[in-house]
């Protein structure tokens, strides 16, 4: 596979993938088979929720080119309960749980990434 990333990109790189409720999922495997020759360090996959996509669900393919592997499931930079930073207080939705939850697949999405997964050492 040729590699259109070849000297452009280094670093992290976050962008959307099928959901896998997409009847093609099944496939997905290779989607990260794919991901897995060009981002040598770190593939993942995780999900969210959203109302207006056709399935209420997308996913996003996390990838990344260089350094120490990336544990994606676990924030580096948890947020402080006391310190917002520039917001006015605490995130409605989005904490520490909620991140790790995105990575969690259902039984079947599992099993129809899960040959990649033992393949690439995916955490």
């Amino acid at each position: 596979m040729q590699n259109p990333f070849n000297g452009v990109l280094n670093g992290v790189m976050s962008t959307p993938a099928d959901s896998f409720w997409h009847k093609d999922f099944v496939h997905f495997a290779d989607t990260i088979a794919n991901c897995r020759k060009i981002f040598k360090v770190s593939v993942n996959y995780a999900w969210t929720t959203i109302p207006a996509y056709a399935s209420g669900i997308i996913g996003f393919m996390l990838c990344a080119t260089e350094g120490p592997p990336v544990h994606f499931k676990h924030p580096i930079n948890p947020l402080n309960p006391e310190n917002h930073g520039v917001a006015k207080g605490p995130p409605k939705f989005y904490n520490a749980q909620m991140h790790n939850a995105a990575f969690q697949l259902a039984c079947f999405a599992e099993k129809a990434i899960s040959v990649s997964k033992d393949a690439m050492n995916i955490v």
